[in-house]
């Protein structure tokens, strides 16, 4: 037998792994997976790569490439096992090193899986370069810049003559224009090696604005001149803080935004602005729009391509103001000077896909990682952003407690409609007092706003003989009805079924009753009331696209039509001097629902619609209408009362153990067989015991419990609550439970919520 011989330069099932010195690259893969791998990065690869840049590589048993983001680079020791990147993806970062610190934070702190929270960061037309285009440049070698002797044909002698005598690579286009010859002639220079071509990806700049910077003319408040003082101060110390620009509605907080980011761009930085919603705040948008020069909106009613031009301009630096909502808090700016959030408690600022990050948070996050100042701006700030305000030396509060102008708050009239229903026949939606005001409103030629926080027609269909009421079979809540359409709607899974006249419970033949009330009922009151009112509704039943919302509010502003009838969507934002009175239809919708938010929510709603009335010179009315008149947030936003609001509901919830004194952390396990769902949820609920008490964290478990909504698109849930004393407690606990993989069941799917706007 011969002999058999090893080759001692290759590993072998023999040999140990050997160990080398190379770039070894930790890569976060784009998959639910909660770790991060390293692999070797090959030689020819090794001067692209950066940290930020995506890259392709094999994962898993069947070695599929996957994608990845790049978190470090580094030459250290590695063993024959460590697989290569495959291809790197990117000419340069598509998120830079702060970027990728928040990035970690925001997967760490919300639960989220590292590799799908940094993609989510970057829009996915910026990574497909939507808009992008290939330039071929073309510059003379060594060879070419000593060819003076060269035989070259008339059109090569110009093209040589013209890149010689302009140093630097230049486009191919423009040199065949200049030398009057078509790229085949630079294709035989290229073939002698007088010249090299480089094709470079580069983005379509977005399209200039025609329009100069304007400033209107008129005089700043003395509240306006001190905090435009204090916030410019905060943006040239170049220092991380929080200023809560707390000013009752009108009082021009806008303008303080504007000042404050001319100051940044006059140091030459960038600013970033958020907004809960463009199309709702079109007004604010077109106000900053107009008074800066490089702009970019970034928002989901925007093309890819000019998402993509955007993202490009900004992370060049050629956009100074970057607008936009809740994904604009990643805008890549690499000279960032100042974050402003306008409306800082708006509840769409938290995102309900994973990972649940809330804008607010994060924009403070960032803020501390670029060490620049974040403005929170709000008539009536968040209970979590008081208490901050109160606790924390990073935090300042600048009060502007006054409108413009000298302007008048609106004057407020309350109304109990349990006393009202008593006092009058039939049933109205409008008490008298109601109508008497958008009667007087009318005659003068004003215009006004009604709100109800309930779409439809009718809050429920029931049968007054057997007492059912009518629910959506893929969900445990009540159908809505809908005039429009006539059918009956589910607010949360969309389902639609015909009305039948008769119950359709088993024996029994009783008729069903529309009982409740939404916006189109309203809508349909004031047809019968006030024929001769022109009455828009504005609800997500109404506006089905963002052109909608913006062709209603300018037709309003216009004058256009006399009443807007609305959800909450319009209780912020707005600002037209003709709306001289405000209806709140019903205040106390939100309080039915049982979440500890509901009365915060609650006050801020009818303090913040109370403040579109009496904007311009023709002053305010107001008409609060309620079944509840005697409960602490209706009485404190009827009389503007904030700060008085504000502490007694933190007392309350500091003596419930509730956030903001606590941190809350909501589990969610949903599957279409309840039992499973219950059984996966006791299990998970006793090994988040046990890894508690190893850990030797402190935490209060409630649960498992079905949720608020039992049952949602067929889904059967249950939740589990967890609340800790601090922030650095959950985030141990939640390190435990991730190394542990507990947050993942046997359920079909299990939704991690860290600290939650909405227990539904």
């Amino acid at each position: 037998m011969g002999k058999t011989w090893i080759d001692r330069a290759t590993p072998s099932l023999i040999d140990e792994p050997r160990l080398r010195h190379a770039f070894v690259a930790g890569v976060a893969v784009i998959r639910p997976i909660d770790r991060v791998y390293s692999y070797r990065v090959p030689d020819e690869l090794s001067a692209r790569l950066t940290p930020g840049m995506r890259v392709s590589v094999p994962f898993g048993r069947a070695q599929r490439a996957e994608t990845g983001y790049c978190l470090d680079v580094s030459r250290q020791p590695w063993d024959s096992t460590l697989k290569p990147i495959l291809e790197v993806l990117d000419d340069r970062p598509v998120l830079g090193p702060r970027l990728l610190e928040l990035g970690r934070w925001i997967a760490r702190y919300y639960a989220s899986h590292l590799g799908r929270t940094l993609d989510l960061m970057v829009p996915a037309a910026a990574k497909s370069k939507a808009g992008w285009k290939k330039v071929r440049y073309l510059t003379l070698t060594d060879q070419g810049k000593s060819a003076a002797d060269v035989k070259l044909s008339l059109k090569q002698a110009a093209v040589w003559a013209y890149l010689r005598g302009s140093p630097g690579r230049k486009p191919i286009a423009d040199v065949c224009l200049r030398a009057n010859c078509t790229p085949a002639v630079v294709e035989g220079l290229r073939k002698r090696g007088l010249v090299a071509v480089e094709t470079v990806s580069e983005a379509i700049p977005p399209a200039a604005e025609s329009a100069a910077p304007r400033s209107p003319d008129y005089d700043l408040t003395a509240d306006q001149k001190a905090a435009i003082n204090q916030v410019a101060t905060a943006v040239a110390a170049r220092r991380f803080s929080v200023e809560v620009l707390f000013g009752v509605t009108g009082s021009g907080k806008t303008e303080v935004y504007i000042h404050a980011m001319r100051q940044a761009l006059a140091d030459g930085r960038q600013a970033i602005m958020l907004v809960p919603e463009i199309a709702l705040t079109a007004q604010t948008v077109s106000r900053l729009q107009c008074r800066f020069e490089r702009v970019a909106m970034l928002h989901s009613g925007i093309s890819a391509v000019e998402r993509s031009r955007a993202w490009a301009a900004i992370a060049s630096g050629d956009i100074s103001v970057v607008i936009g909502t809740r994904s604009a808090v990643f805008a890549p700016c690499p000279n960032l000077g100042l974050i402003v959030v306008d409306e800082e408690s708006e509840p769409s600022y938290k995102n309900q896909a994973a990972p649940r990050y809330h804008m607010r948070d994060v924009a403070v996050k960032r803020g501390q990682i670029e060490d620049v100042p974040v403005v929170l701006g709000s008539a009536a700030p968040s209970l979590e952003t008081w208490k901050n305000a109160r606790e924390r030396k990073h935090y300042h509060v600048i009060r502007m407690p006054q409108r413009v102008r000298g302007l008048a708050l609106p004057t407020v009239h309350l109304v109990d409609m349990r006393q009202e229903h008593l006092e009058r026949a039939g049933v109205h939606m409008l008490s008298r007092r109601m109508e008497a005001h958008l009667r007087a409103t009318l005659e003068r030629k004003e215009q006004a706003v009604l709100l109800l926080n309930r779409r439809g027609y009718a809050g429920f269909l029931h049968c007054p003989k057997c007492k059912t009421v009518m629910s959506c079979p893929r969900c445990s809540v009540h159908m809505v009805f809908h005039a429009t359409t006539g059918l009956a709607h589910c607010h949360y899974c969309s389902a639609r079924l015909t009305i039948p006249t008769l119950c359709p419970m088993a024996d029994c033949d009783g008729r069903l009753v529309r009982f409740g009330m939404g916006t189109q009922r309203v809508e349909a009151e004031l047809g019968l009331k006030f024929p001769q009112a022109r009455v828009r509704r504005m609800d997500s039943d109404a506006m089905q696209h963002a052109r909608d919302y913006v062709e209603v509010l300018a037709a309003f502003e216009r004058r256009a039509f006399d009443v807007l009838v609305g959800t909450q969507m319009i209780a912020k934002g707005l600002d037209f001097p003709f709306v001289s009175f405000v209806g709140v239809v019903s205040a106390d919708t939100a309080l039915a629902l049982n979440d500890f938010r509901a009365e915060e929510r609650t006050f801020q709603l009818v303090l913040q619609v109370a403040g579109r009335s009496g904007r311009g010179d023709v002053g305010g009315q107001v008409v609060v209408q309620t079944f509840a008149a005697d409960t602490s947030p209706i009485l404190h936003a009827v009389k503007g009362d904030y700060e008085g609001f504000a502490n007694e509901e933190l007392r309350l919830r500091r003596v419930a153990g509730l956030p903001p004194w606590t941190r809350m952390m909501r589990v969610v396990l949903s599957d279409k067989r309840s039992s499973r769902a219950e059984k996966e949820a006791k299990k998970m609920v006793g090994a988040i015991e046990e890894t508690l008490q190893r850990a030797d964290i402190k935490a209060r478990v409630f649960g498992p419990q079905p949720a608020l909504i039992q049952r949602l698109r067929n889904q059967y849930r249950f939740e589990v609550q967890l609340t800790f004393a601090t922030s650095a407690a959950m985030v141990s606990a939640i390190d435990a439970f991730q190394a542990e993989g507990l947050l993942r069941a046997g359920a079909t799917n299990v939704v991690v919520d860290v600290d939650p706007i909405s227990l539904q």
